[in-house]
């Protein structure tokens, strides 16, 4: 007999994460969609009639659900007593605000919580390639990792409950900022007569969109090593022209506008000789932090 692993949520995310898991454990799964609890039906989910004959049913219970305060429904429907030593496991992204919330709803019922958020989009995550980020204790991390190594390529445990999310808006932060420097940099591309299959082949070559993280973030700000290298005075003065040239064309450029604002800055401070990888000097200013790695 396989041990049995409950699913709430059986949505895109929940069923993508049901496909791999369902190789090594018995998945329970609820969903208030008559439809997708079929479809899960189809691909092998047991279909119980609740969430709380889920929890019932499984000590250990994921929840892949669209919104935090469906979850923290979801764990108070589930009940006192059924949660009693169930290990609750927030896939989705939330707040770490939320997720200290749902410790505080199950811990008085003896239950725990942690995230494991996931990273990678659902086809990864249906292939059992997709990366978590957890936040648990030590004892709950463990408890989980049989279930989270069924679908994952790559687990991070980053700390207490909470931690994993916080590292997930942190990426997300990235994927989102970048999404819209790329479209202003097409359109200012577009808006000159370069071809997209160009601009494209550009952003994804090596000295694109990888050299700004693995040349000056990996090579220079994580061993802090600034001397060299494209100065931050030419960084700045080349900002300055593409802010000009988007100013011709009629291209709204709103993130590379805020970024130039950064340069400036640096030169006030003195960084205007060292790589302008330098720039990040001024975060550790800000904020009180080290760059630079353990």
């Amino acid at each position: 007999m396989k041990q049995k692993v409950g699913l709430i949520g059986l949505g895109n995310a929940g069923l993508a994460l049901a496909t791999p898991v369902l190789r090594n454990f018995s998945v329970v799964g609820y969903d208030r969609d008559e439809a997708r609890r079929n479809l899960a039906r189809n691909a092998g989910v047991g279909i119980a009639g609740s969430v709380q004959a889920v929890a019932e049913q499984c000590e250990i219970v994921l929840l892949s659900l669209p919104d935090p305060a469906i979850s923290k429904t979801v764990i108070a429907e589930i009940g006192t007593e059924t949660l009693a030593k169930r290990l609750i496991v927030e896939t989705s992204t939330v707040t770490p605000q939320d997720i200290d919330d749902l410790v505080r709803i199950a811990a008085p019922a003896g239950a725990t919580v942690m995230d494991s958020a996931i990273v990678g989009g659902v086809h990864k995550l249906s292939e059992g390639r997709t990366t978590f980020l957890v936040g648990a204790s030590d004892k709950d991390f463990e408890r989980a990792k049989p279930v989270l190594e069924s679908a994952a390529e790559k687990i991070f445990h980053l700390g207490p409950a909470g931690s994993g999310m916080r590292a997930k808006l942190v990426n997300n932060a990235v994927a989102h900022a970048v999404m819209i420097v790329l479209i202003e940099a097409a359109a200012l591309a577009a808006a000159q007569g370069v071809p997209m299959d160009v601009f494209y082949e550009l952003m994804r070559r090596e000295s694109g969109l990888l050299r700004p993280l693995t040349h000056r973030f990996g090579e220079r700000i994580l061993t802090q090593h600034f001397e060299g290298g494209m100065s931050t005075a030419n960084a700045r003065k080349d900002s300055a022209l593409i802010l000009d040239m988007a100013r011709e064309l009629g291209v709204p450029v709103f993130a590379i506008s805020a970024a130039h604002t950064a340069y400036e800055i640096a030169m006030r401070e003195g960084l205007e000789r060292k790589d302008y990888s330098a720039v990040s000097k001024l975060w550790e200013k800000w904020v009180g932090i080290r760059f630079a790695a353990k």
